[in-house]
């Protein structure tokens, strides 16, 4: 599959009559470290599972199928993680205490281990 990519340099838009507005492009804006960062890792997560992608059309068993399904979602769960870990540090080089504890806190619930219960009983049969 080829990718196409496609530069914006402004923007034109045509009537019937010719040009009815024209505009050149903003001046590119460089990221910051932080979203940088981000989306390094977005682009990292992006090629592994595009890679899973190739591998779960070429599995041969529903078994493969769903252990390449749950790596999917490891990955892009290990991605948001990293994306709120990135964000925690810089908010914590900004000393903004208050975003810290929040960050913290949606870290911490991306991390926990999830419960997976015990089976619900079955009902008795009352035949």
């Amino acid at each position: 599959m080829k990718s196409l990519q496609i530069t914006i340099i402004g923007l034109i838009i045509l009537g019937a009559g010719g040009v009815l507005f024209a505009e050149e492009p903003a001046p590119a804006r460089e990221l910051s470290p932080m979203m940088t960062e981000i989306m390094a890792t977005m682009e990292v997560a992006r090629l592994e599972v595009a890679d899973l992608k190739l591998r779960y059309e070429a599995a041969t068993d529903n078994e493969a199928a769903m252990e390449i399904m749950r790596e999917v979602s490891r990955v892009k769960k290990e991605s948001r993680v990293e994306m709120m870990r990135i964000q925690l540090r810089y908010a914590r080089l900004d000393g903004n205490d208050e975003l810290v504890t929040e960050l913290e806190e949606i870290v911490a619930r991306m991390t926990a281990p999830t419960r997976t219960g015990s089976p619900i009983p079955r009902a008795p049969d009352f035949r």
